[in-house]
């Protein structure tokens, strides 16, 4: 599993509760480190901020995840600090079926939303 976030507490933090529940966690605090990742290497998942400063914002990253490494567009789950003032992300994600959560969420959030998203992983590479 792939995590992205900017803030380095709110990354250990959301690190060490997805190992915590048994996930293989590999971080990164910024975009181009994601997309050099997603290229070379083989995820199940992807947790990533879905406003990095200055950076992509979630559909901006969802579009370039989908036209890059085909499929893993349905194991991500964006996270927002600030609600999700900006409705435009918010029509799109929901339009789009992309699941989110918005801090602060509950640990059990995490975990369980994770859980799908590796279990996603488990039942395509299955078929």
């Amino acid at each position: 599993m792939l995590l992205l976030e900017e803030e380095e507490a709110v990354l250990e933090f959301e690190r060490d509760v997805l190992a915590g529940a048994g996930a293989n966690v590999v971080t990164a605090t910024k975009s181009a480190d994601v997309k050099t990742r997603l290229l070379s290497e083989h995820f199940d998942a992807v947790i990533m901020n879905g406003k990095m400063p200055g950076d992509w914002n979630a559909k901006e990253a969802y579009t370039w995840i989908k036209q890059n490494c085909p499929g893993m567009d349905a194991h991500l789950l964006f996270t927002f600090s600030h609600g999700l003032e900006q409705g435009e992300i918010r029509v799109f994600l929901e339009e789009s079926n992309i699941p989110y959560l918005v801090k602060p969420f509950e640990v059990g959030d995490l975990i369980s939303r994770a859980r799908r998203l590796l279990q996603k992983a488990k039942t395509a590479a299955a078929n």
